[in-house]
């Protein structure tokens, strides 16, 4: 979006020839100082557009929850599926993944931005419902459940899938997860084979 807004000044030579600015002698030509070319005003741009970023990933790194027990890890992510439905919102805990976390079904990998995203644009999730089976497991540095679950997906007619699986989520050594891997008890084309509206 910046880059964008940059290269419509820059192109229609907005950013080019700078507004007058009164001089003290008010013959309203700009001191050489003031002058701003295309290629200081496309660096700065760049500059602004880059500290933001990082300010973001900053920002994300910093809110991390890290050195959490398994066992209380356990617990937000049982709350994000009961009460937050994660697996068909998106709505998880993010403080609790690591950034460079992979999510992993058995169709595709996916960053945690692409999943969180895709799985909020992919579901309509007031016509979904998801349900955990037994509880959340915890084995050294892993978490997983088993999970039943109606997909509604967010397509012409919402056509719904029933779906069980497990997921396990593996723990790196701050304490966050570090990959996320879906496996479904039945392939992909027999799951989706058993769709209907």
């Amino acid at each position: 979006m910046v880059v964008f807004v940059l290269w419509t000044a820059l192109s229609s030579g907005a950013l080019h020839t700078p507004p007058p600015i009164l001089s003290q002698s008010g013959t309203g030509s700009p001191p050489a100082e003031f002058s701003l070319s295309r290629r200081s005003a496309l660096l700065g741009g760049v500059a602004a557009l880059l500290t933001s970023r990082h300010a973001v990933a900053d920002s994300a790194a910093a809110d991390k929850q890290t050195g959490l027990s398994a066992e209380t890890l356990a617990e937000i992510v049982r709350q994000d599926l009961v009460d937050r439905q994660f697996l068909v919102t998106g709505e998880l805990t993010r403080s609790i993944y690591s950034e460079d976390c992979t999510f992993q079904d058995e169709i595709d990998t996916y960053t945690l931005p692409k999943w969180v995203k895709g799985t909020k644009a992919l579901f309509v999730s007031d016509k979904s419902r998801v349900q955990i089976v037994g509880d959340v497991q915890v084995a050294g540095s892993e978490l997983s459940f088993q999970f039943d679950e109606v997909l509604c997906f967010n397509i012409p007619l919402q056509p719904k899938v029933p779906l069980k699986g497990t997921l396990v989520l593996k723990l790196g050594d701050d304490g966050l997860i570090t990959s996320y891997r879906e496996r479904w008890d039945t392939s992909v084309w027999a799951t989706l084979s058993k769709a209907y509206l």
